[in-house]
């Protein structure tokens, strides 16, 4: 598999890593974290709870996508602003997560927009980081998708030819170096 970091501001990808198919994406995410990062992920990156204290503990920020029957229990709700409402913000809280273990403080950001239904989470403050700003960061974690759909639709990618990190490694690259011959 192919593990890559985006850089929003610059919007390009950064730091891409190969590894083999069957390791956790969770622990080579791990792996990869530095201090004074800050990373967007989907639900599969917020299922694990015990994650968002260590991504804290790492001075790393983060705003992550929850599952729809994440259990919440909102220990502060807090105001959404009108140009919070007009990003789609519906509702924040201070909240902790899980039934079980639970997890330490974390700010829980609804977001409707384009008919979705989308539960953030992020441990920035409301005045590190307006809700508006957390709902249009995780909209900007499409750009991934984006870049990955433009390897495999444009540039035929939709199959690894070799199984080996080297091979895979070698084939994204000829991928990229036809791109760039494409645009010229």
């Amino acid at each position: 598999k192919l593990h890559l970091s985006f850089h929003i501001v610059d919007d390009k990808p950064v730091r891409g890593t190969v590894r083999p198919g069957q390791d956790c994406e969770r622990a080579v995410w791990r792996e990869r974290w530095e201090p004074g990062d800050a990373y967007i992920g989907d639900r599969y990156f917020g299922e694990d709870y015990g994650l968002l204290g260590q991504l804290t503990e790492a001075d790393c920020v983060y705003v992550l996508r929850l599952r729809q029957q994440a259990v919440i229990t909102v220990e502060e709700e807090l105001p959404v602003s009108e140009a919070d409402r007009a990003a789609g913000v519906v509702r924040q809280a201070w909240a902790r997560l899980g039934a079980r273990t639970r997890s330490g403080r974390v700010r829980v950001v609804w977001v409707e927009a384009e008919g979705h239904k989308l539960i953030l989470v992020t441990n920035l403050s409301p005045e590190e980081l307006s809700a508006e700003l957390v709902s249009l960061l995780y909209r900007k974690r499409w750009q991934v998708e984006l870049f990955f759909r433009w390897i495999k639709c444009i540039l035929g990618c939709r199959h690894w030819l070799a199984e080996s990190p080297e091979g895979v490694t070698l084939q994204v690259y000829l991928a990229l170096i036809a791109g760039l011959l494409l645009q010229l």
